[in-house]
């Protein structure tokens, strides 16, 4: 069986993420883009590849969910409060499973804040291929006060 090859653009707008530290080294490469100009609120994305395959060769659902939790925290962190805070702790995420995606895929996560101030905020957030919705994800996050 000859190899697969994988479209590696990253669509117009998309740009590095900075949120490549720890366990999300082995996630990404992430992209994001702004959802507007003047927004601090961003699409996180990536390019799906082979090691984020399960053993039946679909995109495996803890990486769904790992976008999900990053997307909504990360966008909880830096567009709810003015500064940003350092730290969003997840204390629920709820996913449900629509459909599946595969190596190649480009998936995106778009969030939608619902509560983005105070200890304690809520966000949602589809994760989506194309116009193919894969994940809903809701998800409550604790920020500590600062040290």
């Amino acid at each position: 069986m000859a190899p697969m090859h994988i479209d590696a653009t990253v669509p117009q707008g998309f740009l590095p993420s900075d949120l490549d530290e720890g366990f999300l080294v082995h996630v990404g490469p992430l992209y994001m883009r702004p959802l507007s100009d003047d927004s601090r609120e961003f699409v996180l994305a990536l390019r799906a590849g082979a090691q984020h395959a399960n053993r039946y060769g679909v995109v495996h659902g803890g990486l769904l969910a790992t976008l999900a939790d990053t997307a909504i925290g990360a966008n909880l962190a830096r567009t709810g409060a003015s500064p940003a805070v350092d730290t969003t702790l997840t204390v629920n995420l709820t996913l449900n499973y629509i459909a599946g995606a595969e190596v190649g895929d480009w998936i995106e996560a778009r969030v939608r804040l619902v509560k983005a101030h105070g200890r304690v905020r809520f966000g949602e957030c589809d994760v989506v291929c194309g116009q193919k919705l894969l994940v809903q994800a809701s998800a409550s996050f604790y920020v500590p006060a600062p040290r």
